[in-house]
């Protein structure tokens, strides 16, 4: 055992002392190591980079981060509309219900293992308990109703709003 470690090792030993010879020797400096900045912005502009300065770079990220922090509030005033068009739209929604008729829709929704929410807004849309799926689908996935949906029979009327109809479906 004694003899193959020995012979690994002087197989390193050897390896090792070829190359620092042959570094000493044929050296491994070239043109760029010995170039000035001024010499490498041509060449590194060549091959399809950007130089910049210090104050450059600054002034760029300091853009950077306005444009995000402007991006942010423009997606919280968005949403703060959305949150208030859909609250118009379900009070429109359930005034429209109520205006509908006098007398309102009854209906026994039967809600199957492996539902989606999205079949279920279009049976109550088919049934007239709602006027349309895609808000009853949007309102139903916003708010997480979409993940306590149960299985069974559920006994609805067209005079409920989005959120009593939700509560209903999803205990």
């Amino acid at each position: 055992m004694k003899q193959p470690i020995r012979a690994f090792a002087i197989g390193l030993l050897t390896s090792g002392v070829i190359m620092l010879i042959g570094f000493f020797f044929w050296g491994t400096t070239s043109a760029n190591d010995e170039m000035s900045t001024e010499e490498m912005i041509p060449l590194v502009k060549e091959e399809g980079y950007h130089v910049l300065s210090q104050e450059e770079y600054i002034s760029l990220s300091v853009e950077k981060d306005k444009k995000r922090k402007e991006n942010k509030k423009e997606q919280a005033t968005e949403e703060k509309k959305d949150k208030k068009e859909n609250k118009k739209d379900e009070a429109t929604d359930e005034k429209a219900s109520e205006e509908a008729s006098d007398k309102p829709e009854k209906y026994k929704i039967n809600i199957k293992p492996g539902m989606a929410t999205s079949e279920i807004s279009n049976l109550l849309e088919e049934k007239k308990i709602i006027k349309d799926s895609g808000k009853f689908d949007q309102y139903l996935e916003k708010e997480n109703y979409s993940e306590k949906v149960q299985i069974g029979e559920f006994e609805v009327t067209s005079d409920m709003s989005f959120y009593e109809l939700a509560e209903k479906i999803a205990r």
